[in-house]
This record gives C-alpha cells, sequence and structure tokens, in this order.
C-alpha cells in the first residue's frame, strides 16, 4: 500500500483539555474543623464554600475579594466564592467545595 492508496479527508480534532462530567457540580469537599485556621493551597482551590454549623467565622475571599466575611451568611447555604483564608471559631464548621 502506498500512500497514494490511503483515501484523505479532514481528520477529526482531539480536544486535550478534560471536561467535568457534570457542568455546575462540585467533585470535592474539604471540610475546615472547629477552632481551625485554614488557607487553600493549590492541592485544593475551592470555588465555594457552606458555613455548616455556627457563627464564628472569618472568611476572606480569594484574590483580594473586598474584605472579609464575619456574620449574616445563612447555614447549609452554597456561596459560589472562592477563599483564601478560613478561621473558625469553637462551634464553626465550613466546607469547602471545588
Amino acid at each position: 500500500m502506498s500512500i497514494t492508496d490511503v483515501t484523505r479527508g479532514q481528520g477529526s480534532f482531539v480536544s486535550r483539555t478534560k471536561k467535568h462530567p457534570r457542568e455546575g457540580s462540585f467533585h470535592s469537599i474539604y471540610e475546615v474543623a472547629a477552632s481551625t485556621t485554614y488557607e487553600p493551597t493549590g492541592s485544593f482551590k475551592n470555588t465555594a464554600f457552606i458555613v455548616e454549623t455556627g457563627t464564628a467565622y472569618t472568611l476572606t475571599p480569594a484574590d483580594g475579594g473586598g474584605g472579609t466575611l464575619t456574620a449574616g451568611l445563612v447555614a447549609g447555604q452554597v456561596y459560589n466564592i472562592a477563599l483564601s483564608k478560613v478561621v473558625n471559631g469553637s462551634s464553626t464548621v465550613v466546607q469547602l467545595l471545588k
């Protein structure tokens, strides 16, 4: 078989970009326990969070998001805000979502 015997045509493009199986869903959770300070690093860059229990927290949005969050969040509500630092009080648990 020579190269001239091969039928030529438009080949399909193979994308090397990984796609999420379900758009708009979260795939990993990291729990920041009570009385803990946590700063997410490259190993777990979150995209959202949930205040699971408690009201004693200081949450710093990633990329200089304009100050800190210290009150007024509803427990169990998903907030689509990436955080760069989480400081929990004695009864507060925050779930970071990715």
